[in-house]
């Protein structure tokens, strides 16, 4: 393990997992722990389910469409935002700062 690195354990669906993740990232893993956890319990409560697999894809597929979401509205962002940023540019390359 190098030295950025840190093993933690987490439990997800109360199953415990050990990963090896780099330290600056613990925060997120924790986080990601109690959003999938908070999804598992809500969507056991609005389903009937004989396995916990079928609650954790449903919650991976809702993941996964928020986050193609996400990045498709992103995307969107930056394409108008680079024509704006490029006119910007030439607005201050013409200036004649001295």
């Amino acid at each position: 393990m190098e030295d950025d690195q840190i093993k933690i354990q987490i439990e997800v669906a109360q199953r415990k997992i050990g990963v090896v993740i780099r330290k600056e990232w613990e925060y997120y893993y924790r986080e990601a722990e109690k959003r999938i956890n908070d999804s598992f319990l809500s969507f056991a409560k609005k389903f009937n389910y004989t396995d916990h697999q079928d609650l954790l894809s449903k919650i991976l597929i809702e993941y996964t469409v928020k986050l193609i979401d996400t990045e498709e509205r992103l995307n969107e962002y930056e394409e108008d935002l680079i024509p704006k940023m490029e006119a910007l540019k030439k607005l201050t390359d013409n200036l004649d700062i001295d």
